[in-house]
C-alpha cells in the first residue's frame, strides 16, 4: 500500500492576488476551442508522450467537466495569454454551499508568472457570487509550492486527507 496525505484548505472569501499576471485574461471557458485548449493544457502539464490511452482519458474527463458546467453544477476558468489557455481550473458544487476546486493546472512554460493565483481567485469569486458558494475547498500536497499560492489567497488548513492505494 502507498499512503498519500494532502492538506484540505477552506476559505469563505478570497484575497486578491498580490502578484500581477500581465497580459492574462481570466474567464470561463465558452466554446469548443476553449475546451480543446483545456485538453491541451492538461496534456502539457502531465507529459505522457504519445500515450493515446491517456489522451482519450483526458478528453473524456474534460467532456464530463464541460457537461457538469453546462448543467449549472460548476464552472471551468482559463487564464489566457495571447489567446492561449496557459492556466486553468474548475469548481463544482452540489448546491449545499460548498464549492470544490478541481485540477488547478499551469502550462510548465508559464509557471511562476501569477497565472494560477489569478485563475483560482477569479474562479473562486465566480463560485461565491454566481454559484451560491459559502465555503471554498481546495486540496493540496503540503510539500508542493501550490499550497503557498492558495494560502496567499486566503485559504487556511482545515483538515488532512489520507488516501491508501494498493498497487494494481
Amino acid at each position: 500500500m502507498t499512503v498519500e496525505v494532502n492538506a484540505v484548505l477552506t476559505a469563505r472569501r478570497l484575497c486578491e492576488p498580490t502578484r500581477p499576471a500581465p497580459g492574462a485574461v481570466c474567464r470561463p471557458l465558452a466554446d469548443d476551442d476553449d475546451w480543446a485548449q483545456a485538453v491541451w493544457l492538461r496534456l502539457a502539464c502531465y507529459d505522457r508522450g504519445e500515450d493515446l490511452d491517456y489522451r482519450l482519458f483526458v478528453e473524456q474527463q474534460v467532456r464530463e467537466a464541460r457537461e457538469l458546467c453546462r448543467r449549472g453544477h460548476g464552472a471551468w476558468f482559463g487564464a489566457f495569454v495571447s489567446g492561449q489557455m496557459r492556466s486553468g481550473c474548475g469548481v463544482f458544487t452540489d448546491g449545499s454551499g460548498v464549492l470544490r476546486f478541481q485540477n488547478v493546472e499551469t502550462d510548465p512554460g508559464y509557471r511562476r508568472r501569477g497565472l494560477a493565483s489569478h485563475v483560482v481567485y477569479e474562479t473562486g469569486r465566480y463560485g461565491l457570487t454566481k454559484l451560491g458558494a459559502r465555503t471554498l475547498v481546495i486540496v493540496a500536497d503540503p510539500g508542493d509550492v501550490a499550497i503557498g499560492v492558495y494560502r496567499s489567497l486566503g485559504f487556511a488548513d482545515a483538515e488532512r486527507q489520507v488516501q491508501l492505494q494498493r498497487p494494481s
